[in-house]
């Protein structure tokens, strides 16, 4: 996995997420891949890896937003693979 990766699998994730009445929603990493749930879901602190409102999925996510993605993912890569 690299950055590009990751990047691809947190746009898939949020594309694909669950039919919820969210407002906000939180990127995990679960079982070797990403994935979005809502806050209802008590994820363990350690496994998650940001958020994103409704509104920034639905009006789609400004640059800065992405911006912030794309560095998080590098330092994801970086963790990951120590």
């Amino acid at each position: 996995m690299n950055p590009e990766q990751i990047i691809e699998d947190i746009e898939a994730a949020v594309k694909h997420r669950c039919v919820s009445n969210s407002a906000t929603w939180y990127l995990i990493f679960y079982h070797d891949r990403i994935c979005c749930v809502p806050p209802s879901s008590q994820v363990p602190p350690e496994i998650i890896l940001g958020q994103f409102t409704e509104d920034q999925a639905s009006n789609g996510f400004a640059t800065t937003d992405w911006n912030g993605l794309k560095e998080y993912a590098i330092r994801f890569f970086k963790e990951l693979y120590k």
